[in-house]
């Protein structure tokens, strides 16, 4: 789940900050908060994709889920 920014969440070890670019099409500073995974359902649940997150930020929250789950 991709949430705001704050001091609180961006210090917290398995969130990942995600800077706003025109990439990602977020608007303000996020954070990708990996204890909160979801499925979602494309089809029925997205209205609208905003854009693509950076390969350095995606490894960020592959390292985070691997921590998570120990998956090593």
């Amino acid at each position: 789940m991709i949430t705001e920014w704050s001091d609180k969440n961006g210090q917290i070890i398995t969130n990942v900050v995600i800077e706003p670019n025109s990439t990602n099409g977020l608007s303000k500073k996020s954070v990708a908060d990996c204890l909160q995974t979801r499925l979602v359902d494309h089809r029925h649940r997205l209205v609208k994709i905003r854009g693509k997150l950076d390969e350095a930020t995606l490894r960020r929250i592959d390292q985070a889920l691997k921590m998570i789950f120990d998956l090593g």
